[in-house]
């Protein structure tokens, strides 16, 4: 995550996108080297151990977040690839760098299979509640859960979900409740994410990105 501004450091964690390809799976990829405000030298992108080719003179997205502003994304042309020894990129901006607003509290509605657990207090032993539920939107902050145990404010639960097959396991707060009438489910709690992993908020957020470009794409939203 890149920290502090909306410019690249060696290092830092970007993500790159074949946009003639129909599946517009972000890969991972990192800056190498920086050769001028708009040439950079980058990662080639790798899945599932194998080497994504992309052939010279491509037009690749390139999208990356920083930290407490949100995510970036412009249009880059690969000038040169290397596949000795190291995979990797030369590649130039060619447009505008576009701020998609900032996501991390942005509540997409998605039904995504969770197990909550809660561990509580009876005498002197303590004693876990599973309990399997389903989201009714998610963020990088947090979650709207159904559930049907009755949770008090404040409670502090366990999450185990997976987003991509990303296995994402997270303390959360219990910050609001609702009843709800459904087939399943008595209660929706707002769930705040407690110490979640630099890495798999990234991973919400940039799941939540993913899915509304295709329906934008699909001209469903």
């Amino acid at each position: 995550m890149i920290k502090g501004n909306e410019h690249f450091s060696i290092g830092d964690r970007i993500e790159l996108i074949k946009i003639s390809s129909r599946d517009k799976r972000p890969y991972p990829s990192q800056i190498l080297d920086i050769i001028d405000e708009k040439n950079y030298i980058v990662s080639g992108p790798i899945y599932k151990n194998q080497i994504v080719l992309m052939r010279k003179d491509e037009i690749i997205g390139v999208s990356y977040i920083v930290e407490n502003k949100g995510k970036y994304y412009f249009n880059a042309k690969l000038l040169r690839r290397e596949l000795e020894k190291v995979y990797k990129l030369q590649i130039k901006k060619i447009s505008d760098t576009k701020r998609y607003q900032l996501r991390e509290y942005y509540r997409f509605d998605i039904d995504i299979p969770v197990i909550k657990e809660f561990v509580f207090k009876k005498g002197n032993e303590k004693r876990t509640i599973t309990e399997r539920c389903r989201t009714k939107d998610i963020s990088g902050g947090g979650l709207r859960l159904y559930s049907n145990y009755k949770h008090e404010v404040g409670d502090i639960i366990l999450c185990k979900f997976n987003i991509d097959n990303h296995a994402i396991i997270s303390k959360g707060k219990v910050v609001r409740i609702e009843k709800v009438d459904t087939f399943e489910y008595v209660y929706a709690l707002g769930i705040k994410f407690i110490k979640l992993k630099d890495r798999d908020r990234d991973k919400i957020i940039q799941f939540i990105f993913l899915k509304q470009r295709l329906l934008r794409e699909k001209g469903l939203i």
